[in-house]
């Protein structure tokens, strides 16, 4: 028997792209597995990257879990896929909750994965530019629409308007962005973190310019569909505890879990430098633990992210945060040892020592 992890494609349809076929311990094999359709964010990349090292450690299938890993390269709103059954769980950003709760849909955020925004703003790290309030009169690249929300919160933060900048989408990290960049076309780049490490990796020097306001956001959170969330209950419980011993394994060996991602995407690794740039900064930057346990759901943030929102049209009113945060699931989610997350990598680093990064 296997453990799967599959990755659909841009409709809700059961017609998957590709297969990723993984065995499990020989003492699980004669437990029935158990399915969980979850989607995440970077198709293709390790910047989310415990649901490798979940993967890869055998901590998925230590809760006799089978993942279908959703494409989330989709025009669909992810909201969509929680209200029809096509997933389980997903990701979701602020704005997008603040938007579903703002539209009646019954969403219950459970896990904060990464508990600092992905999203920001760079510039050349010799262009003289200290802050976003020297962005005045400037042009900002974005990598796609998404970016303008945060373009507009980071100007906010200095009481600078949308209007007193130029914005252009220049798409994320290649030939065009770098030339774009260099040769002053434009003066910053707003996008997300995995977008700033493939700059790095092509040897442009940055700076990061992003507000606290801004990185300050919880940049990733699991949210279920609130009417079947006791239904599948130890279903959250069993995957979310997973994925907290993937996010421990970064903490505990970073090495190890840059080799796994190796393992899984090697085309990430393809421009040296670029894999580890994005692995160190999910592991010490937007995925690091910033409460006493992982996924923790912090209120005085969500409440005082808030108003900006509200400011720029993006939601009408400020929403009481206990109608949307369920901190049910964080004592199941941590519930194991160090030891069991370095048992578990360790066997591994066994069986893979050919493939090692060290």
């Amino acid at each position: 028997m296997t453990y799967l992890i599959t990755r659909a494609g841009k409709k809700v349809t059961s017609a998957f792209a590709a297969v990723l076929v993984v065995s499990f311990p020989t003492s699980l094999l004669a437990q029935e597995l158990e399915t969980i359709k979850v989607m995440t964010s970077n198709d293709q990349s390790c910047s989310p990257y415990p649901q490798i090292s979940a993967d890869e450690f055998g901590f998925f299938a230590e809760e006799g879990l089978k993942v279908n890993l959703l494409s989330s390269d989709t025009s669909i709103p992810y909201i969509a896929f929680l209200a029809n059954g096509d997933a389980d769980i997903t990701m979701m950003d602020a704005g997008m909750i603040f938007q579903a709760v703002t539209a009646g849909q019954p969403i219950s955020a459970i896990y904060e994965a990464y508990q600092r925004a992905g999203d920001g703003m760079v510039v050349l790290a010799d262009s003289g530019i200290k802050s976003v309030a020297d962005l005045k009169g400037k042009t900002v690249g974005m990598a796609s629409d998404r970016d303008q929300l945060t373009t507009i919160l980071a100007l906010s933060t200095v009481g600078m308007d949308v209007s007193e900048i130029e914005t252009v989408v220049v798409g994320q990290p290649g030939p065009v962005l770098v030339d774009a960049l260099t040769k002053g076309t434009i003066q910053a780049y707003a996008a997300a973190n995995s977008e700033f490490a493939a700059l790095s990796a092509a040897g442009v020097a940055i700076t990061n310019i992003t507000p606290v306001e801004v990185s300050s956001v919880p940049g990733n959170t699991f949210t279920v569909w609130g009417p079947t969330k006791e239904e599948k209950r130890p279903l959250f419980e069993k995957f979310l505890r997973a994925w907290a011993k993937g996010q421990h394994a970064g903490i505990m060996d970073i090495k190890a879990v840059m080799s796994a991602c190796k393992k899984r995407i090697p085309e990430q690794w393809e421009i040296p430098g670029r894999g580890e740039t994005v692995v160190t900064n999910s592991v010490t930057n937007t995925q690091v633990r910033r409460t006493v346990k992982y996924g923790e759901l912090q209120r005085d943030v969500w409440e005082k992210i808030q108003p900006p929102y509200v400011k720029f049209g993006e939601i009408p009113a400020v929403i009481e945060v206990d109608k949307f945060l369920d901190p049910s699931f964080i004592d199941a989610a941590n519930d194991f040892t160090t030891d069991d997350v370095k048992n578990s990598v360790k066997a591994w680093k066994q069986a893979n020592k050919d493939i090692l990064i060290n």
